[in-house]
């Protein structure tokens, strides 16, 4: 008897896997309704990947990209995330930055031909990838303009948007007990379903197994590294898929990842990004700066090429270091 009451009480559990935004998603949830919500969960990101794909003919971005008169009346989900990113851009001074995809896309990594363009091109496009050209109509704030050239790509905020709706969702539904991975973006709702906090691993940078873990709750951890997407070119270098807007060419820092701990995965994705492209000494600075602002709190992990690993103060407690590290510091 008192065996069924424990089987009982034990939470319905569901568990959701599909491809959307050239990734593989994973939803688990608990709780009855769990099935219905992921469910629900997959068709709202599909739908957005509809909205916001770069590649998709059909998408609201892929026809601005396209216009002649880049000059287009927005969903609310693609103008929401737009006006996010330019904020986020104008806070981290271009390091995130939606318009780069002229750049992107010269260099291949939206077609799979990757290529080194010579200075020159690089240059030329330069004033096309100017994130503060970028206006809307003072009668409707959803209406953008874009300068004839200008291309937005979303791709650095995308599934952290679509991981906040997840959880809207899963809400919506009941659902007190998640856990998302959306690509390598983490997000959890609650605690597990035993009351313990979820573990989530941090990737080793140049290898398969993890260099450390984190426990939260409520949390998105969210990690950008240029180990993720690059190719080799013909000189012998590797080019990553991250790019620094003020070169319009792959990073090349002192930076190997920046994971991000925050409560909004768009937040999460975007910081991430940002700061990745900074380097080692401004995410530090920014973090200083920023991170005790109202709505602004993150935590942050880097690990940088020479193996150092630097966190926040916020992490101690939280992190258990799984890997030898050359030096690893707290930030003052």
């Amino acid at each position: 008897m008192m065996m069924e009451l424990l089987i009982s009480c034990k939470p319905k559990s569901n568990k959701l896997s599909f491809e959307a935004m050239n990734t593989f998603m994973v939803i688990q949830s608990y709780g009855k309704n769990s099935e219905q919500a992921n469910l629900e969960v997959e068709k709202e990101i599909l739908n957005l990947e509809k909205i916001i794909s770069t590649t998709n003919e059909e998408s609201q971005i892929y026809q601005l990209n396209h216009l002649e008169n880049p000059k287009l009346l927005l969903s609310p989900h693609s103008s929401q995330i737009i006006h996010y990113a330019l904020d986020m851009a104008q806070k981290t001074d271009g390091a995130l930055n939606p318009a780069l995809y002229p750049i992107t896309q010269t260099w291949g990594f939206t077609t799979g031909n990757y290529r080194v363009p010579e200075d020159k091109e690089i240059a030329n496009l330069l004033p096309l990838t100017d994130y503060k050209k970028i206006s809307f109509s003072t009668e409707n704030q959803n209406e953008i303009n874009l300068e004839q050239g200008m291309m937005l790509d979303l791709g650095s905020l995308g599934k952290g948007y679509a991981g906040d709706l997840a959880i809207e969702i899963l809400k919506k539904h009941g659902i007190k007990s998640a856990i998302l991975d959306l690509g390598g973006n983490i997000q959890t709702l609650g605690k597990k379903p035993d009351g313990k906090s979820w573990a989530i691993g941090i990737k080793n940078p140049w290898g398969k197994n993890v260099v450390a873990g984190l426990t939260v709750n409520d949390m998105a951890v969210i990690t950008s590294g240029g180990y993720e997407r690059y190719f080799t070119a013909d000189d012998g270098k590797d080019y990553i898929h991250i790019f620094d807007g003020k070169t319009g060419r792959p990073v090349n820092n002192d930076l190997a990842s920046v994971t991000i701990v925050t409560q909004k995965g768009i937040y999460g994705d975007s910081l991430s990004t940002a700061l990745f492209v900074m380097g080692k000494d401004q995410a530090v600075n920014y973090w200083k700066k920023h991170h005790s602002e109202p709505d602004q709190n993150f935590d942050l992990l880097l690990i940088t090429n020479d193996e150092e690993l630097i966190y926040s103060p916020g992490l101690q407690g939280k992190l258990q270091i799984l890997a030898n590290f050359s030096e690893i510091t707290v930030i003052d």
